[in-house]
């Protein structure tokens, strides 16, 4: 409304890196983490999916796993009837495996849910993580 006006106002926002995780299993492989040991099902969606074309090689990390994040981490297809189960999108378990913010903030301002005794482990077991630079090197 204030384009071109005397006292215009214009609001840009800019992201200088984005992060996601793109090899769930991989990633998770790799980390291993000091705070104790929490298996859970992750029923994971990715929106990336409906922009990609059926024949490509990868087709985001959708799908549900059985994942433990601890001393070793890691993530298997499936589901486990006797593990609690964490729901959340690519961006919401990037954020939280990075580190970006815990499990109970996650289930109020993004796409992460989950029963909170779960959520509330995950935070105590991710607590050790740093907070993220843009400047880290990979």
């Amino acid at each position: 409304m204030s384009e071109k006006a005397k006292f215009e106002t214009i609001i840009r926002a800019t992201a200088y890196w984005q992060m996601r995780i793109c090899d769930l299993m991989g990633c998770l492989a790799r980390t291993h983490l000091r705070g104790g040991e929490v298996r859970f099902n992750l029923a994971l969606h990715d929106g990336i999916e409906r922009f990609l074309d059926q024949s490509a090689p990868w087709s985001g990390i959708s799908g549900d796993y059985v994942v433990t994040l601890g001393p070793s981490s890691g993530a298997e297809l499936g589901t486990n009837d006797r593990l609690p189960t964490l729901t959340a999108s690519a961006g919401a378990f990037t954020r939280l495996w990075l580190g970006v913010r815990s499990a109970t903030s996650l289930a109020v301002t993004d796409e992460l849910s989950g029963p909170q005794e779960l959520l509330r482990e995950l935070d105590k077991v991710l607590l050790c993580l740093p907070d993220p630079e843009w400047d880290w090197d990979f």
